[in-house]
């Protein structure tokens, strides 16, 4: 098992303590059982947020055409306006 140092304040310490010990009994490992259960329900709420949260991803539908794929995002090709043909690095 993995040890945990946490910071709490005074009233959440005292009010943890005191329901952990009136639920899992006065004596060793009450706390630790009181926080496994904390832990696990805190970790569950905020992954089934994190889940619900997450945009939805279509798939591309043109496969491996570069071509179609670069139509299904417009803005990302520049056009040729203003390109210089021939190399970007001048001659000496």
């Amino acid at each position: 098992m993995a040890e945990l140092k946490v910071y709490l304040p005074e009233e959440l310490d005292r009010r943890f303590r005191m329901l952990a010990m009136s639920v899992y009994g006065y004596r060793r490992g009450s706390l630790s059982q009181a926080s496994v259960q904390a832990f696990t329900k805190w970790c569950e709420e905020h992954e089934a947020r994190k889940t619900d949260q997450q945009p939805k991803v279509e798939p591309s539908r043109s496969d491996s055409d570069p071509a179609t794929r670069a139509e299904e995002r417009p803005g990302i090709v520049s056009s040729a306006e203003g390109e210089q043909s021939g190399s970007a690095n001048p001659v000496s």
